[in-house]
C-alpha cells in the first residue's frame, strides 16, 4: 500500500482522474471511511471537532429517486454511525487547479463554516477516493486544499 502525505497528494492532485457521481456509491451502502494523511492525522480530527464533526467517520452516498447522487457525513456516536450534515454532489471545476472534479457542497442552511466548505473528489488508480477540502472564501481559497482519503468500509 502506498503511503500518501499532504505533500504527495497535493502534487498528484491535477493528475488524478475526475470521478463520476455514481463512482462514489460503494457496493454495499455507499459508506466511505475517511483517513487523514501525514501530518494531518492528529490535527484534522481536532479541527473537525471544533466545527461540528467530532468523531468524523466518513461519508455516505446514495442515489435519490431522480438518479442524482446525494450524501451525508458520518460520525461515530456510542459505537454506531450517525448521519449528519446533508451534502449536494455535482460535477464541477476544482478551485485548486481549474480541472474537473466531483464536488461535495453543503446547503446555505448548514451551520457555519460548512456553507463555505467544499470537498473536491478525484480517484487514485487503486480505487481510493482522494478528497481535497477547500474553504471558498477570499484568502483561504488561495491556501489550496487539505487532502483526505475515502475507502469503502
Amino acid at each position: 500500500m502506498t503511503r500518501h502525505t499532504l505533500r504527495s497528494l497535493r502534487r498528484a492532485w491535477s493528475g488524478l482522474r475526475p470521478l463520476a457521481p455514481e463512482e462514489v456509491l460503494a457496493t454495499s451502502v455507499g459508506d466511505l471511511r475517511a483517513s487523514f494523511v501525514a501530518p494531518l492525522g492528529r490535527v484534522a480530527p481536532r479541527g473537525l471537532a471544533l466545527v461540528g464533526l467530532r468523531d468524523w467517520h466518513g461519508k455516505r452516498f446514495r442515489a435519490d429517486d431522480r438518479g442524482s447522487v446525494t450524501g451525508v457525513n458520518l460520525v461515530r456516536r456510542g459505537g454506531a454511525l450517525e448521519e449528519t450534515m446533508p451534502m449536494v454532489v455535482t460535477l464541477g471545476v476544482s478551485l485548486v487547479d481549474d480541472l474537473p472534479a466531483l464536488l461535495v457542497t453543503y446547503p446555505p442552511s448548514t451551520r457555519k463554516p460548512w456553507p463555505w466548505v467544499r470537498d473536491e473528489l478525484r480517484g487514485l488508480p487503486d480505487g481510493t477516493v482522494v478528497g481535497m477540502t477547500v474553504v471558498d472564501l477570499p484568502g483561504l481559497r488561495a491556501a489550496g486544499g487539505m487532502p483526505f482519503l475515502l475507502t469503502p468500509g
